[in-house]
Formats: C-alpha cells, structure tokens, sequence
C-alpha cells in the first residue's frame, strides 16, 4: 500500500518511519527548512521506537502520480494552503490527524465526501530542532467512515498501519471517537496555553480543574445538540465529567488523571503550550472557535468556552 503524508512534523515523521521500515511506499510531502533536512538526513526518529530512515521528499505542488492513502498531518490552519496546492491529487482515501473535527469538513471541501475518512490520533511527539523526533506516546489511532465515504476498506488501511507498528484500528463509530477526544482536548488545550505548565500540574489544580469541568460540560452540549454520542476515553473521561452529580466530583476525576500524569508522565505537555512556547500560531479558531460557532449555531450557552476562546486567541495573536 502507497502512502502520501502531507508535512514532516512529530507525527508525520513517525508515520511516516513507521511505514517506510515497514516495507509501503511512502512519499513526504514537505517545504523549506523541512524539506531540505528530510533530503539530508531521512526520518529520525528517538524513543519508543528509534528508526534512521532515507524518505523520497517531494514540496507541495510536485506531481504525485499515484498518491494511495493521503494523509495530512498538518496543522488545521494549514489545511487551506496545503490542500490547494495538493488538490489535484486523486487519492484513493485521505484523512487528517489534526486536532479537532473541522479538518473533516475541510477535506470533504476539497476531495468529495466519498474518500475522506474520520481519524483520531491519541499518537504524539515532538520535533527537535536537529530535525530528530522524541516519540513519545502510542496509544490509539482509529480510523472510520464518514458518512459518504466509498473508498477502500477502513479495516484494511487501519490493519497495515497496526502491523507496522502504530497502534491502530478500525471503527465503525467514528464521529463519536472524534468528538469525545475533541471534548476533553478543548478543556487541556484552554488550560495550557493558560497555565502554561505541564499537563498533570494544572489538570491537578483544583481551581483549573473547576474551569476544564465548565469547558467539557458546555463542549458535550455541543455534541449532543449535534446529536453526537460521547464516551468516555482518553485524554479525558468526558461523560463521566460531565454527568457528574455536582461540579466537585467532575473536577475529581480531572484532578486524578493529573496526579496519575505528575506520578508517570512528569513532563508531559500538549502540543498547543509546545507551539506558544516556540512562537508557533496556535489552533485557536479551528478548534475553539470551531466549538464557539457551532455553540452559537446551535443555540447552547457557552460562556466558559467563549472566555476561554478569547484568552487564547488574545495570547495567540501576542505570539505572531
């Protein structure tokens, strides 16, 4: 099976090393800096698996006669340009690790309903400026139809994906995988750009804890009046937050996730503080702002999500 991944960040390089040592034909799609340490020095990767691997390297807009499964690991406000200059690629399917849920809406825009699978990646990094990635965590990839969708087996991508390494799998409720991350990240999205702290320091804070309870609750409003069913998974217990009998006991189950965190994964921090700290534009309005306006469309009051769109957005645009 061919693979195209669009941007050779954390996750893109991970993916990417992951399928290429594992015998798929894989094409990075990538530009400048990027671009020309990928020519030089391949995907390194360090940490849970370490892998030194040359990659064919091409920059958006090369010709790519024979695509496969296209994925997209850039950021959501990159998706736009990324598209354009890729649009002409007829992939056989294509899907988005991004944050959030919008990046479906954006490559349904593009690419038809019919080849666009649901994903969400619980799989993470960080890029180093060598050009190495420190993999750090590998728990969960699904993969799903979308309503529409009429490409090749979900089962079959996820399975090739699995057997190289990444934990992956198919489902068949993907819609509910998405948004019962999407819930729980926009309360630790809020919380770090705030805090600006390691993830189990502020999920153990009490009065943190309060704001990311107010942030979920009003979030699986949202999913609900979307008529979208939540469970309750990594990174946070969704449900369970938000049918708690009072405020208290769904800030405990907050407050426990981040003294389990401070106890095995010290320095753990979210992707979103990683891209304050390095001056790096954050996905604000196609995450939170993406939840706003479907709060405001939808009719449901959302007052914590608002106030904390507007800190976040506010720190963001300090940043650039």
């Amino acid at each position: 099976m061919h693979f195209t991944i669009v941007g050779a960040g954390a996750l893109g390089t991970i993916l990417g090393a992951h399928l290429i040592a594992a015998g798929h034909g894989v094409t990075m799609v990538a530009r400048g800096a990027r671009a020309d340490q990928l020519a030089a020095q391949g995907l390194v990767v360090r940490g849970l698996r370490e892998f030194d691997l040359p990659c064919t390297v091409v920059t958006p807009g090369t010709p790519i006669a024979t695509p496969g499964v296209v994925v997209y690991t850039v950021k959501t406000y990159q998706m736009s340009d990324a598209t354009a200059a890729l649009g002409a690629l007829r992939p056989e399917a294509v899907f988005s690790v991004a944050n959030g849920v919008m990046k479906n809406e954006q490559l349904r825009a593009v690419y038809g309903a019919s080849s666009v699978l649901g994903c969400m990646a619980n799989v993470s990094g960080e890029l180093l400026a060598s050009g190495e990635v420190s993999f750090t965590r590998n728990v969960r990839l699904p993969l799903g139809a979308l309503p529409g969708y009429a490409g090749p087996s979900p089962v079959a991508i996820a399975d090739v994906i699995n057997a190289a390494g990444i934990v992956a799998e198919a489902v068949t409720d993907i819609e509910t995988v998405e948004w019962s991350k999407f819930v729980g990240w926009l309360a630790m999205f809020t919380l770090a750009v705030i805090a600006r702290s390691t993830t189990g320091v502020y999920l153990e804070n009490p009065r943190l804890a309060a704001v990311g309870v107010k942030i979920v609750k009003e979030a699986a409003a949202v999913a609900s009046a979307r008529g979208i069913r939540l469970v309750d998974q990594s990174p946070l217990p969704v449900v369970s937050v938000a049918t708690a009998p009072d405020d208290a006991s769904a800030a405990a189950f907050l407050r426990d996730i981040g003294r389990n965190l401070i106890a095995q994964a010290p320095t753990h921090r979210m992707s979103a503080l990683q891209d304050l700290e390095a001056g790096r534009r954050l996905e604000v309005h196609e995450t939170l702002g993406y939840a706003c306006r479907e709060a405001a469309r939808l009719g449901v009051p959302a007052p914590t999500l608002g106030l904390g769109y507007e800190i976040c957005a506010g720190l963001d645009e300090m940043r650039l």
